[in-house]
């Protein structure tokens, strides 16, 4: 049995007096992400706890979503983008990426936002406490959300 606890965990790199580059607006774990016609991501059913009563557990489906801002400098460009998971030890465990390419912005818009819906399957945890899902962009860290995995008895 698996139970999922509610919540959301967000790192935001620290203001500064000059303009930043690209803008981390959100990352979660949840449920699934569905993404509109529109293009709005719906974040369904964000967690930051799972319970479960047997160990190693695999999680029949989970997302990380994420939401960044890219300065009109950085568009025009390719971006590489991984998310480094790491188990409670902090042995990197996998660390899924890929490359995107922004469209230059329009004349008068200062960003572009881009939304990261990345969905596992058959995610197997194979030990108690907390899992680290850490976005990296072009090489460096940005934001992370984190998975803590608990052992209950059965009901």
């Amino acid at each position: 049995m698996v139970r999922q606890h509610h919540a959301t965990l967000l790192i935001l790199r620290p203001a500064s007096r000059f303009p930043t580059p690209m803008h981390l607006q959100y990352v979660a774990l949840c449920d699934q992400v569905i993404v509109a016609n529109d293009g709005k991501p719906s974040l369904i059913g964000i967690l930051n706890e799972l319970q479960t009563t047997v160990v190693p557990v695999t999680v029949p489906r989970i997302a990380f979503a994420a939401r960044l801002h890219f300065t009109a400098d950085e568009t025009g460009k390719s971006h590489r983008v991984e998310v480094g998971i790491t188990d409670p030890s902090g042995t990197e465990i996998g660390r899924p990426g890929g490359d995107i390419s922004l469209p230059h912005a329009p004349a008068g818009v200062d960003s572009i936002a881009v939304d990261l819906p990345l969905q596992f399957d058959l995610l197997e945890l194979t030990s108690v406490g907390r899992f680290t899902f850490l976005l990296h962009i072009d090489g460096e860290p940005v934001g992370a959300a984190q998975l803590n995995v608990r052992q209950v008895t059965a009901a």
